[in-house]
Formats: structure tokens, sequence, C-alpha cells
């Protein structure tokens, strides 16, 4: 996504994820992403002297960037997608989002990526849209120290960047900030996102024999997940569901899920850093956990 403003000069690629409140960067080596550094911050007035400090104690100068961006720095809409060839659809996808932001469609970088195919529905796009001048400043920073911006991406997509192509849909449950994000992956592809709120403050606390709300709450989405994905994307087998939560009993908490939903559950790799997750999604292909 959002790949048109930007050239490609450099020799090596790093991936960036900018959110509110984190900063991370990873590099794929040997066929696998790396976290090589992570901090946690204030807010996004802290992401300049943090790149300083991270390109300059791990030598990245001359390196591209794909950069994740985190959600709260875009939108995006679901609309049926229009009848025209691509390069006449890419001219008027901003006005086609005219009356459902505030800002000027003059003032945004719009992209999209299509939608699969949902029953009794027509062809749709998802479209995303980041203030330019956010872009700009994106931009500015990175080449203020000796980085190319090479791409950006939006948290959604960075998910289904994590797997392996496969035939086989798999479902990632990972922890982002105040919520959870709920993706379905297919051949790369992802298929449905749901973000989920009201869980995080459970998470720490030891899970029990007796009923838990944590166990019955996931097992409750998750469950409504899998019938809308079923009923309306037509997938029915799901391979794996992989939890990249911040949980202490996270084993216990896969076993308990997995007896709820009736599929397998599983940590996701323990490769991963989950604080950071999303900047391993930055690169277009991924590691199977």
């Amino acid at each position: 996504m959002l790949k048109t403003l930007f050239s490609n000069r450099s020799k090596k690629s790093i991936s960036i994820y900018f959110g509110m409140n984190k900063v991370a960067i990873c590099e794929y080596v040997n066929g696998k992403p790396v976290l090589i550094a992570g901090e946690l911050i204030q807010s996004d007035d802290e992401w300049s002297i943090t790149i300083k400090k991270m390109v300059n104690e791990y030598r990245l100068k001359n390196h591209n960037v794909a950069v994740v961006i985190g959600k709260d720095f875009y939108q995006k809409f679901d609309i049926d997608k229009p009848d025209l060839e691509e390069k006449e659809l890419q001219a008027t996808l901003p006005f086609s989002i005219k009356d459902l932001v505030s800002e000027s469609v003059f003032d945004l970088v719009v992209d999209y990526f299509d939608k699969p195919e949902q029953v009794r529905k027509n062809a749709q796009i998802t479209v995303v849209c980041i203030p330019k001048k956010r872009v700009l400043q994106l931009r500015d920073l990175l080449s203020d120290n000796e980085l190319l911006l090479k791409s950006i991406t939006i948290e959604e997509i960075a998910t289904s960047q994590l797997f392996e192509k496969s035939e086989e849909a798999n479902i990632l449950l990972s922890q982002q900030g105040s919520e959870l994000l709920l993706s379905v992956v297919k051949s790369g592809q992802l298929y449905f996102s749901l973000r989920i709120r009201g869980y995080n403050d459970l998470l720490p606390i030891p899970l029990t024999d007796g009923e838990n709300p944590l166990v019955d709450g996931l097992s409750l989405e998750i469950q409504r997940a899998l019938d809308f994905i079923n009923s309306q994307l037509q997938i029915n087998t799901i391979g794996t569901l992989y939890l990249a939560l911040q949980c202490p009993d996270i084993d216990l908490l896969s076993s308990k899920l997995a007896n709820y939903i009736d599929k397998q559950v599983t940590p996701f790799s323990a490769d991963y850093n989950y604080d950071f997750l999303l900047a391993y999604g930055g690169f277009n292909q991924g590691a199977s956990a």
C-alpha cells in the first residue's frame, strides 16, 4: 500500500512500526523478521528523537524503510468497488470517500485493497487514507536520518504479512494497546479483522478451573467471528488460532479456548516479541509461527 510516492534506491530494508506509544524496528534475516529495537514512548512527539537514537546505535543508515503505521494515524472505509479500470479507479478513489472524511481529499494520501467476496454483496474494497502532512512528516523524519521511505502499510495488513501464504485459513488474536486485534488470514490475504475491547485488564489475572470472564468472553467473540467468516466468506476450514497475548497462563488459555471453540489454539511463535508484534509485519513476506 501507499508505495507510489517513494523511490527505491538503497540496498537493505528494514521495517519500522510507528505507534502512538511505541516505536520498533525489524530486519529480515535468514528468511525471518528479527526485532532490532523497540521502545515505549509517551506520544508521537517522541518519534524523531527515538528514531535518531536507534539509527545511530544500530547503524541503520542507507536502508529502505517499510513503515507500519499505528491505527491512530489513518482511517479506513469499506465501500462498493467502482466498476472502473485500475488507473481510473486510483484517480477517483479520493472522491469516493469525500463525504466520509472531515478533511479535504486533496490533503489525504489514499489507497485501497480488495476485500474478499461476501455472500449476497457486491465486490467491495477497503479504502485507507492518511493525512498527506503525516506522510511527509515520516518521509522527512527518515530522510533526516539517511533512511528512505519505501512504503507505508497499516496494522491490519501487517498482521496478514506475519504468515507465509497458505490455502488454509488461520486466525491471529494479538494485543494492540487497549484492544485485541483478531485477524483471519488465508493465502496471504486479510479476509477479516475485528478489534475487540474490554479484555486487556483480564489478561494478567491468573486463570482458574471454574468460570472465567476472559475465557467466556473471548470464546464468544471468536465464535461470532467464526460464524461470520463461515456464512459470509464461505471459509469452512480453519487451521489454527494463534494467540499473541501478554498472559501468564497463555498455555492454559489456549487449552480452554480450544475446548470452547473446538479448534486448534496455540501461542504464537516465541520468536516474536508481542509488545512490538506489528513491526515484524512490515515485510511483504512473513514467517509462519
